[in-house]
Parts: C-alpha cells; sequence; structure tokens
C-alpha cells in the first residue's frame, strides 16, 4: 500500500469516527422536548440569581430589566449583583434599580476575579438553588418557569442551559453565531448522552449545598474557566448533572464588535479549555486538527504518482472524507438552531452556504488560537487572564 493510500485511509477512519459522533449528538437534539410550557407558571421554588458584574455599565441594565420580568413571584426570586471593582457607573445602575426592587441586592466582591465574585454571591444566597447569569446577557421571561418545571421533574446537582451568540449584522458577528451554534450542538448532544462536554457560566444553575460540598472554587490556580472547572468538579464528586435544552431557558449574547475584541475573547476561551484538560479537551482538539489533517493529506495527494497505485480509491477517500466533516458539522448548526430559535429567527434556505464560510473560517482561525493561548495571556477588563 502506498503512502498516499495510507494517508487518505487515515484521513477517512478519522472523518468516519468524527462524523458518527456528530450524528449521536443530532439523533440526541431531535429527540427533545418541543412541547410548550402551560400558561401558568410553575412557581413552587425559591431561586437566587447571581450576576458578576466587572465595568457592565452598557448591558447591567437590560439584563436586570429581563429577570426582573420573569414570570416568576417577586417573594421566591433574589437577585445577586456582585461588583468585582467596576471602574464604571455598574453599582450606581444596581443601586438605583434596587430600590424600586427589594429582591436585588448588589454585593462587592470580597476577593479578585469572577470566581471570587461567584463565591461570595454563594455564600450570601438565602436559596439553595443558584442561577448563573453574566452582566452582557438578555433572556427571556419564562428562563426560570423552564428551569423549575425541570428540576421539579428531574432533581439533579447541576443544570447546564443553551447559549448562542446574536450576530450584530456584520460578517465576523455571522461566524461567532455559528461558531457558538456548533459549539451548543456539542455541548447538548454530549450532555443528552451523559458525558457532558462544555458548559456556559452565562446560564447555568447549580445546587448551594453541592457548589459547597465540592469545595467550589478552592484551589483553582486558573483566572477564568468557572463554568468548566466546576462542572468538571461536580462530575469527580458523582453529582448528577444534565442539559436543560428548551428554547425558553435560552440566553443570548451580543457577537463581539471587532478583530480584536473577538481574537482577545476566543484566546481566554482557549485558555480556560486548555486549564480544564480531560478527555473534553483532547477531543476538542482532535476535533480542531482534523480538517488540518484533511487538507495535508489532499495535497500530499498527487494523481500522476499514484497512477497504478490505487489513485481513484485514493481520491474517493478523501473526498468522502471531507463530506464526513463538512455535512454533519453543518447539518449540526442547522439542527441546533431549528431547535433553539423561535420560529422568526429559523434558518432560511440557502443560508447553509453561509454557514459553511463560517465552519471554514473557524477551522483556520481555532487551531492558531488554541497555539496562541499557551504563549499568550490576554487581558480583559483591566486584568490578565
Amino acid at each position: 500500500m502506498s503512502g498516499s493510500m495510507m494517508l487518505a485511509l487515515a484521513a477517512f477512519a478519522t472523518a468516519m469516527v468524527f462524523a458518527l459522533v456528530v450524528q449521536v449528538w443530532m439523533l440526541a437534539l431531535r429527540k427533545l422536548d418541543k412541547s410548550q410550557l402551560h400558561d401558568s407558571p410553575a412557581e413552587d421554588m425559591a431561586i437566587t440569581l447571581v450576576v458578576p458584574a466587572r465595568d457592565a455599565a452598557d448591558t447591567i441594565g437590560a439584563l436586570l430589566q429581563d429577570l426582573h420580568a420573569q414570570r416568576w413571584s417577586q417573594h421566591l426570586m433574589e437577585v445577586l449583583v456582585v461588583d468585582d471593582a467596576s471602574s464604571d457607573a455598574t453599582a450606581a445602575i444596581v443601586q438605583g434599580m434596587a430600590r424600586g426592587w427589594p429582591g436585588l441586592r448588589l454585593l462587592r466582591n470580597e476577593g479578585v476575579g469572577k470566581k471570587d465574585a461567584i463565591s461570595h454571591a454563594v455564600r450570601e444566597a438565602v436559596n439553595d438553588c443558584i442561577v448563573m447569569t453574566d452582566a452582557d446577557a438578555r433572556c427571556g421571561p419564562l428562563r426560570l418557569d423552564a428551569l423549575a418545571r425541570y428540576l421539579r421533574e428531574d432533581p439533579v446537582q447541576m443544570v447546564l442551559m443553551p447559549v448562542l451568540t446574536q450576530a450584530n449584522g456584520s460578517w465576523l458577528g455571522r461566524i461567532q453565531q455559528d461558531e457558538q451554534a456548533a459549539l451548543l450542538g456539542a455541548a447538548l448532544g454530549s450532555a443528552e448522552r451523559g458525558t457532558p462536554l462544555l458548559a456556559y457560566g452565562a446560564n447555568m444553575a447549580f445546587s448551594k449545598k453541592a457548589f459547597t460540598a465540592v469545595g467550589g472554587f478552592e484551589g483553582d490556580k486558573w483566572t477564568g474557566g468557572d463554568d468548566l472547572f466546576l462542572l468538571r468538579r461536580m462530575q469527580r464528586a458523582g453529582l448528577r448533572v444534565s442539559f436543560l435544552a428548551r428554547p425558553e431557558a435560552i440566553v443570548l449574547v451580543e457577537a463581539e464588535h471587532g478583530f480584536r475584541a473577538f481574537w482577545l475573547q476566543r484566546l481566554r476561551w482557549a485558555g480556560k479549555m486548555r486549564g480544564v484538560g480531560g478527555a473534553g479537551a483532547w477531543a476538542g482538539a482532535a476535533a480542531l486538527l482534523l480538517p488540518w489533517l484533511l487538507l495535508y493529506a489532499t495535497m500530499r495527494f498527487n494523481l500522476q504518482s499514484a497512477v497504478g497505485h490505487g489513485a481513484m480509491r485514493s481520491f474517493l477517500l478523501l473526498a468522502s472524507a471531507w463530506c464526513l466533516w463538512l455535512i454533519p458539522v453543518l447539518g449540526l448548526v442547522q439542527q441546533v438552531k431549528r431547535t433553539m430559535l423561535p420560529p422568526s429567527v429559523q434558518p432560511k434556505r440557502g443560508e447553509a452556504l453561509v454557514t459553511l464560510t463560517s465552519l471554514l473560517a473557524f477551522s483556520i482561525y481555532a487551531p492558531v488560537v488554541a497555539m496562541a493561548s499557551i504563549f499568550i495571556r490576554p487581558m480583559w477588563k483591566g486584568r490578565r487572564i
């Protein structure tokens, strides 16, 4: 067997494994409950919402309005905003809204960084059910209702919930939206199979007792990665973790404006994946490198020199490998959008081509970001991550 044939066979086999995994995730997504929530809310659970905030004056007001508009009794809802040494009007905005909202409290971070802010809020929380929300997120009025119904039927210790990026009308925003949809597909699919790979700090819930039992973030040396670190601790402790995959529970975040902000955000994300490690990080690395393996195998293929050595078989193997990579990922992104987005913003005909462009761009920059994160610690809101 020629070297070209062996390389093509290896690329095909790797792509086949990737396609089978993605297909399993897609089948799990198709089985999700798509029924509508009843009109009357399931108000039987006291919930504490935690919002770590640093220099969030531009976004915190809109988020708090969303939280106040939840179809949930005010006496069952506590909102704790933890100001992490903001240099803008974040604290003043929260204090102003708290004057007419008894359930809203402003806390000052006793430490430094998001993990310390979360830990402080959990200690102060009066309820066992903690719901995390980032200060730049938006959510719909049925988010807490959907969570309460879910926990009433399946009282797990940690609930992961969906996050999607809103494109801002630019090509860079659309890349971020499709990238996030693909990652959400991996998170949903793997969680439905019982092995959640990803978590979103912008939208997750956990038990205060469970958080305390696993030691919270005690001993973590990494500045970021609060979501994944906590997920791994819950899993290692044998606690039950599941994913609430309903559109009512979704949180939306706006795409980054400008290439610099886009680059720094991905460096932060890549850094926390490296810090968490484990099988999930290795699986993610393999998925990122797959298109580069396909490209290398394709560039090494020489039809003229391969004549007489199974040239056509090598060519077909390579072509099939590319299809096994592209088609499942496109299908996964479209399935996530059909499952999680309201009818008004469902994917339209011909949109797959735009998504394909986004995913090809992701395949180019993602490995570069992963490598750069080993050497570069980016600044975020005035702090080194």
